[in-house]
């Protein structure tokens, strides 16, 4: 293969916010990765050309996979989580993981933190492209993928029909999923946690994340 590509990473912030940002619990990180992996590998049939033909280059053999995760903030400050945490990013989308690969992140994650534009926002997006050469290019069935989705969605759902079903009964109380209030009478969906939620709101939250969204059990 030719000695033009070899294992890169690019990250930068994203200076972006969307009407439903307000409705995350805490400060979050959005961190778009797209991943490009490259086959090291050389047709055999390449080096056989005839002699009398030039030599050319061949595009290699490559796929694209690409992913958005949702990490909070203190998560990525904690110096005692955040390289594990990028890591296991990583890893889930069969990126071979370098060190300085998780250094970028990590420092582009420590930018935004301290920026001032960046303090009063509950979403902080950040964009990662990679491009990975490897000897055998992963295999991500996108079939797979969206029948776990949906099987995921089927449990949340499950999950929230078995939650306690409670009777608003105090003004001025609001769902902090979405942040409009209760109307006095209507029914919501408490968490064993004892926080309450619109029963369309804690649905789309739980097929993202198993925990609460106020006190994370």
């Amino acid at each position: 293969m030719s000695d033009d590509f070899e294992t890169c990473c690019h990250v930068w912030d994203v200076d972006w916010e969307a009407p439903e940002d307000e409705s995350f619990p805490c400060a979050t990180f959005s961190i778009n990765i797209q991943a490009r992996f490259i086959s090291a590998s050389v047709d055999d049939d390449d080096d056989e050309e005839e002699e009398d033909h030039e030599p050319c280059f061949t595009e290699p053999e490559s796929v694209v996979f690409e992913k958005t995760e949702e990490v909070r903030v203190d998560l990525l400050m904690n110096e005692n989580d955040n390289v594990s945490t990028v890591r296991d990013m990583l890893v889930s989308m069969d990126v071979p993981v370098h060190d300085f690969m998780v250094d970028k992140i990590l420092a582009c994650a420590h930018r935004m933190a301290m920026a001032q534009r960046y303090r009063t926002r509950k979403v902080l997006r950040m964009r990662v492209e990679i491009e990975a050469v490897v000897d055998e290019l992963p295999d991500h069935d996108d079939d797979e993928e969206e029948e776990d989705e949906s099987e995921e969605s089927e449990t949340a759902a499950l999950m929230v029909e078995k939650l306690r079903k409670v009777v608003v009964d105090r003004p001025n109380s609001c769902c902090t999923i979405c942040l409009e209030d209760f109307l006095v009478g209507s029914e919501a969906t408490s968490m064993p946690c004892s926080h309450v939620f619109h029963h369309h709101c804690i649905l789309p939250w739980l097929c993202k994340k198993k925990l609460c969204p106020l006190c994370r059990s």
